[in-house]
């Protein structure tokens, strides 16, 4: 790791710390090829890819909203991963030559089978719109990518109050997972979900919760979801968990914090996407 990479990622822990609810970090990191077992479609554009990888037998997630990188090969060249021993991996990447330089994505780990060394990840899919979304249409059995490990976001089931969830199909993923592991949180819990389309919700029953579905129309991230909030009679949070796109789920959070009082460090937003932009 550099010294530059060093402090980049020192700057950006101390004003997460600051700034918003703790996520979970790990204490170094993984990087590997991994293989892809299994493709399935899941409904309303979702599609769950199967990696395998001897390394997943002895992988441990920090958390059960687990995130990782997706290294994936730009179209017509080999698979090339950038040095693993640094610790900024974007700028690994941008250090490497131009035609060698892998694509890179962050996604959920779905599903986590150490005996059988795999993970299941699900990817929203929009066509060839971005290098995650066309590598996820065309993938196939026996495609290698590359794998570097992430962190975790959610400690809401480290209190004991009220807990609010906001997320988009892009989230649900994650917060189908989050569920799985802490289905007691399910009592304490408002979730409030927006798609565009309420097919995606079947491969996600989150254990049964109640939830309230909002089906956006008009193509604008936020534009049912955050007036519903607004509308809403949220009373005390002790945590929230908002993920996403990122304009909406930074309006979630300013609302949360300026208009209904819950404390900024009790709040984890997360955009995993932006409106108009690609994200790497």
């Amino acid at each position: 790791m550099t010294v530059l990479d060093r402090v980049a990622m020192k700057a950006a822990t101390a004003y997460a710390r600051l700034t918003m609810a703790s996520p979970i970090y790990r204490e170094s990191d993984a990087q590997f090829e991994m293989t892809v077992a299994a493709v399935s479609d899941l409904g309303g554009g979702m599609r769950r890819i199967t990696f395998s990888a001897e390394e997943f037998a002895n992988f441990r997630l920090v958390g059960c909203d687990e995130y990782f990188g997706l290294l994936m090969p730009r179209r017509g060249a080999a698979l090339t991963l950038p040095d693993g021993s640094r610790e900024n991996v974007r700028a690994a990447i941008a250090d490497m030559p131009e035609a060698e330089r892998p694509d890179l994505r962050w996604y959920t780990i779905r599903a986590h089978h150490a005996v059988n060394r795999t993970i299941d990840v699900d990817i929203v899919t929009h066509g060839d719109s971005g290098p995650g979304s066309a590598w996820a249409c065309a993938a196939q059995v026996g495609d290698r990518v590359g794998f570097r490990s992430g962190g975790a976001l959610f400690r809401g089931h480290e209190c004991d109050g009220p807990v609010l969830f906001v997320a988009d199909e892009t989230a649900l993923p994650a917060l189908a997972a989050i569920v799985d592991a802490h289905p007691t949180v399910l009592d304490r819990a408002t979730f409030h979900v927006e798609v565009s389309d309420e097919a995606i919700l079947a491969a996600y029953p989150l254990g049964g919760a109640e939830v309230t579905v909002h089906v956006r129309t008009d193509g604008i991230p936020g534009s049912v979801v955050l007036p519903a909030l607004r509308d809403a009679q949220l009373g005390k949070l002790d945590y929230a968990w908002l993920c996403g796109e990122s304009g909406m789920v930074t309006e979630g959070r300013r609302h949360l914090v300026k208009s209904v009082g819950v404390d900024r460090r009790q709040v984890l937003f997360s955009g995993y996407w932006k409106l108009g932009q690609e994200r790497g």
